[in-house]
């Protein structure tokens, strides 16, 4: 669906902005919220340190001043070696005995403040940490991106069909340009092309490849292969390789063809014949140009159609932003100020072309002459993070929608007002 800015000039993004941008803010101020509580979380623990220093402080000085009042020390009971009831102590001091026992009781009181001070500090520390602020970062990002995209993603998938009593199962790969990367679930419905082997011929292709094999008897010699009767029974398209694998067989897994494809802007093609297991059977073979060139459009059919698939996915299994998970990013809030980055050139120029102030306003093409107005007050935007500090709300100045006395920090010189002297009759 093709959208327009409020001036009727084409919006970029096949997509209705303004609810990305409503969505984005939302997942934005909950990771801003997660920041908060690791904010708190840190303070608790460094409060939980200091504390436990000073009582331990508190406890050695004690500790000195008992050692300088009794002597160092514990002095051991003194016996005349005989034990029961009616061993003698005879040759015992009653004082010695007395203060034996006093620094006996003192040393043993001391060294049980110490381990209710480190017991009070682990005990804080813990209750602290069980809190796992950044474990919300993940689910925040998956309840925005399971139904919205960033500008200028890419997409890639894992697919593979059910075979043998298993059922077909597929993962999709987000990318965006600053470095953010999620992977989705993806629920398959079942009256899909993509919900079981697809054909080669039904998806409205011919192609055919020249390949040596070994017939049951003879030597080894190249054969034509029609892959029209074929099946495409597992692809990969991501970052670091594309590749598609055929099999005559569309119930069990069985000998196949596994073609991978080379770099962007190649038309290199190799093939190799792999068993059930999906090893080997024999070295890889570069096609010819024109082969390559009929599997490369055959490629193009099978990715547009699995394509369609990003619209089921369901929830982000894993996320990072440039290569480390998102729930161990030390500060998440520059997780939110990267999406924030992403959305804000758009918000700028969207709130640029909008004639009624203080609207962010797209309109979409619905065919047959008609044109529906899409808008949202900048209020509908800044609303959504006024529970928030004042230092994670700049975060979203990035958009320009603040009035500038608004925004935080900012400070707004305004003349006197001076009135002209009245005209006085003369």
């Amino acid at each position: 669906m093709r959208y327009l800015y409020a001036d009727s000039t084409t919006f970029p993004l096949p997509q209705n902005f303004l609810a990305t941008l409503c969505a984005g803010t939302d997942a934005c101020v909950a990771i801003l919220k997660a920041e908060a509580l690791v904010d708190e979380c840190n303070r608790v623990v460094r409060e939980a340190e200091l504390k436990a220093t000073r009582d331990l402080a508190q406890v050695s000085a004690l500790a000195h001043r008992v050692d300088a009042a009794l002597g160092g020390g514990v002095m051991p009971v003194p016996t005349d070696g005989k034990e029961g009831p009616g061993a003698s102590r005879a040759n015992s001091n009653p004082g010695e005995i007395a203060l034996a026992k006093i620094r006996e009781q003192a040393w043993a009181t001391l060294d049980q403040s110490r381990a209710d001070v480190l017991k009070a500090r682990d005990a804080r520390i813990a209750a602290a940490v069980n809190v796992a602020p950044r474990s919300l970062v993940l689910p925040a990002l998956s309840q925005f991106l399971a139904s919205h995209e960033l500008p200028e993603t890419a997409w890639g998938i894992r697919w593979t069909a059910g075979l043998g009593g298993n059922n077909t199962r597929a993962e999709l790969y987000a990318r965006t340009p600053f470095g953010l990367e999620a992977t989705f679930e993806v629920a398959i419905p079942t009256n899909h092309v993509w919900a079981r082997p697809a054909q080669v011929g039904l998806l409205g292709m011919q192609a055919s490849v020249t390949l040596v094999k070994k017939p049951l008897v003879g030597k080894a010699r190249p054969m034509v292969i029609k892959l029209d009767e074929y099946f495409v029974t597992h692809v990969v398209l991501t970052a670091d390789r594309a590749s598609m694998r055929l099999s005559r067989n569309s119930k069990n897994p069985g000998e196949a063809i596994e073609l991978v494809f080379g770099g962007e802007g190649s038309a290199e093609v190799t093939a190799t014949w792999v068993d059930k297991a999906n090893y080997p059977l024999g070295e890889a073979a570069r096609l010819s140009r024109g082969d390559a060139a009929g599997i490369h459009r055959l490629w193009n059919r099978v990715t547009t159609t699995l394509g369609s698939l990003v619209m089921h996915r369901t929830r982000a299994t894993s996320a990072k932003l440039g290569g480390v998970l998102v729930g161990e990013v030390p500060r998440p809030e520059v997780i939110a100020a990267a999406i924030v980055r992403a959305l804000a050139p758009h918000v700028r120029e969207i709130a640029a072309r909008t004639t009624t102030p203080r609207e962010l306003a797209l309109k979409r093409e619905l065919g047959d002459g008609c044109r529906e107005e899409l808008f949202i007050t900048y209020d509908t935007v800044l609303e959504r993070c006024k529970e928030l500090s004042a230092v994670h709300q700049e975060v979203f100045d990035m958009y320009g929608l603040r009035e500038p006395e608004q925004a935080q920090g900012a400070v707004v010189w305004r003349l006197p007002v001076v009135r002209p002297p009245r005209l006085k009759a003369g």
